[in-house]
């Protein structure tokens, strides 16, 4: 069996990398059926934070320090069947700069080596990335299958993106089964400037465009308050709705 590794990545912050990893982690995995695994990959933990799973307990900055660290002992369960999380906190930072500090060694293959000893184990492996070009950033895209941009149309730039592009490129001559799967667009309003940046990136054929977009909806940062998935918290709003279709494209 094989075990598909979707990366959330914007080099900005705010576009929703982290309610779209969390959100579609949990749809493949109550809705699918599917064995999710979700890494958190950003020093502020909030993947971690979405299930309640935020705190003190080794996770991924351990499987970057560590080479021999016991994956097994560091997932924690969600309380969702099939959904299983390698939490993150502050110390990831710490991990980011002491991998930079030793020169002598190659650690941009770490976490993928890490995720190969639970690959047997899951349908899915979902990651959530800080906003940031650091080898935490290069280790999740060695990691990775697919890579899922989520952009926000209101501060949509091409430069952003265009880096990231370049970035994966990069990447992709250490693992060549990595692939842009597309950008979808979050906080969506049906607006003439918001059609018009859609239809600009369409055109410009930097990455693939996702059909479905995800409405703004003040359930998302409500649900991420309350620590529960949309589809548990406002399971009839657009946003759950949306990234129910999301997952199926």
């Amino acid at each position: 069996m094989s075990m598909t590794t979707l990366a959330f990545i914007n080099l900005k912050g705010g576009p929703g990398k982290t309610v779209s990893a969390a959100n579609m982690a949990h749809i493949l995995a109550t809705v699918h059926k599917k064995r999710v695994l979700l890494v958190d990959g950003d020093k502020q933990g909030n993947a971690s934070r979405y299930f309640g799973l935020y705190g003190v307990q080794e996770g991924t900055a351990e499987l970057l320090l560590n080479r021999d660290a016991n994956v097994d002992g560091m997932i924690c369960a969600t309380g969702y069947k099939g959904l299983d999380v390698i939490t993150s906190n502050m110390e990831l930072y710490a991990a980011d700069r002491a991998l930079w500090d030793d020169q002598d060694n190659d650690h941009t293959m770490d976490l993928r080596n890490a995720l190969d000893r639970v690959r047997n184990d899951y349908d899915f492996c979902v990651i959530d990335n800080g906003p940031s070009a650091d080898l935490i950033t290069l280790n999740v895209l060695a990691a990775a299958d697919d890579v899922m941009i989520p952009l926000r149309p209101d501060e949509f730039s091409f430069s952003g993106l265009l880096d990231l592009v370049e970035q994966v490129e990069s990447v992709q001559e250490i693992n060549p089964g990595l692939t842009m799967r597309g950008a979808f667009f979050t906080h969506w309003q049906n607006r003439p400037l918001f059609a018009e940046a859609r239809k600009s990136l369409v055109e410009s054929g930097i990455c693939p465009v996702f059909q479905t977009a995800i409405n703004y909806n003040p359930k998302v940062p409500e649900s991420t308050m309350a620590e529960k998935p949309l589809c548990v918290y406002a399971p009839r709003s657009w946003a759950a709705i949306q990234y129910k279709k999301l997952v199926l494209e």
